[in-house]
This record gives structure tokens, C-alpha cells and sequence, in this order.
């Protein structure tokens, strides 16, 4: 009998389990969708993956901490960020081989996460590396692009979770990743899906990460 109990229990993955496989599935999906790009990127010579150079605005609408990728945390977030042109010129860039010249292009980039519902609010450094796949797609002048994004994110979250609704991030400094697919409405406006990460990889024993999705608007200047 008692078999038969920690059988059927075994079947039942509490929802710590639960939210830590819907956390690994959501990011293997987002590394299979990175390595698909990165791979149309690096063919040589290939015509459609260009860099993007240029100094742009964004402002997002994200969903906080989404549930579907673990979350716990709710509410949505304003998301506005900048981002500078490469200091790398094109020249420069020209006399690199193609496996080289896809990544020497990253753009410096400040940003924000505010929470509208008086969870964790984020303030992040780093670069931005774009590239656009295609061009000319609906129309002339339009385009698509993907966007990853690195540096180190800062909060003002709990380290260690004082309520059930709350994510134990461990530290107050955090790794940032994010991933943007974007269509280019016309050579200055651009609108985008958007999904962010934030955690400490692991090095300390509290590592509840956040996750956002959402939309953005780009506008060049």
C-alpha cells in the first residue's frame, strides 16, 4: 500500500517542480529560436543578415514575471530604453572576415523596467547586438530584425523571499539577457515582441529568476 502511495505521489510534481520545468522549457524554446537565428546570421556571405548601427528609443509594455516561465510576481511593467549607435564603424567592420564582422557591432544601451503593481523594478546596462534578417518584405523599405541584448541588470527586489508572492532573486546585481524580433514599418519605426531573463546563473543559493514578455515601439534618431 504504502508503495502504491509514493507511486502515485511520485506522479505528482509539486508546483516548485512545475514552475522549474516551465522555467527550462521556455528557455530551451528561446535558445532554439537564438540558435536558429544565429545560424542564418553566420552563413557567408549572406545577403540578409546586416547589421544594425544606429542610435534608437524604445518604450515596452511587458508582462511581469510571466507564470508560464515560473513566475510568482505579477503586474505589468513600462519598459523604456535607450540605445546608442555602435561606436565601431562600418569601415572598420569591412575589412573582417564574415565570421567576425556579424559580432563587432554592439550598440550601448540603458534601460529600465518599472512595476506598475509595487513588485521588483530593474535598471540595466549593457549592449545591444542587432542584426536585420530580411528586407523589403511587404513593402520597400521595411525589414526584419533580431536583437540580444547583455550586461548586468539592477533591482530592487528581496534577496530572500519575505512573502509567498515574491521571488527570491539572492542579490541585487543580476545577469540580463534579452531577445527582440522586430518589423521594421519603415527605415524609423519599428515594432518588436520582446522577452527578457533575469538571474545570477546560479552562483548564489537564492536564484528565483524574473522573466518579462511584451511589445515594443522603436523609433530611430
Amino acid at each position: 500500500m504504502g508503495c502504491r502511495m509514493g507511486a502515485r505521489q511520485g506522479h505528482r510534481p509539486s508546483a516548485k517542480a512545475r514552475r522549474k520545468r516551465g522555467s527550462a522549457l521556455g528557455l530551451a524554446a528561446t535558445a532554439a529560436v537564438v540558435a536558429s537565428v544565429m545560424a542564418a546570421v553566420m552563413v557567408p556571405g549572406s545577403a540578409l543578415a546586416q547589421n544594425v548601427t544606429y542610435s534608437e528609443f524604445k518604450f515596452g509594455i511587458l508582462a511581469h514575471d510571466v507564470h508560464f516561465l515560473g513566475g510568482k510576481e505579477s503586474g505589468v511593467d513600462i519598459n523604456p530604453e535607450v540605445i546608442f549607435q555602435s561606436p565601431v564603424a562600418d569601415a572598420w567592420v569591412a575589412q573582417l572576415p564574415w565570421y567576425l564582422g556579424w559580432m563587432v557591432q554592439p550598440r550601448p544601451t540603458l534601460g529600465a523596467v518599472f512595476n506598475t503593481a509595487g513588485f521588483t523594478n530593474q535598471y540595466y546596462l549593457g549592449a545591444t547586438w542587432t542584426w536585420q534578417l530580411a528586407r523589403d518584405v511587404l513593402r520597400p523599405g521595411d525589414g526584419i530584425n533580431f536583437g540580444i541584448f547583455f550586461g548586468p541588470g539592477f533591482n530592487d527586489g528581496q534577496k530572500i523571499a519575505r512573502q509567498p508572492d515574491r521571488k527570491s532573486l539572492g542579490s541585487h546585481v543580476l545577469f540580463r539577457e534579452a531577445f527582440e524580433l522586430g518589423y521594421l514599418i519603415t527605415p524609423g519605426y519599428e515594432i518588436s515582441v520582446y522577452l527578457d531573463h533575469v538571474s545570477n546563473a546560479g552562483l548564489l543559493r537564492q536564484n528565483q529568476s524574473l522573466n518579462e514578455v511584451g511589445a515594443r515601439i522603436g523609433v530611430r534618431f
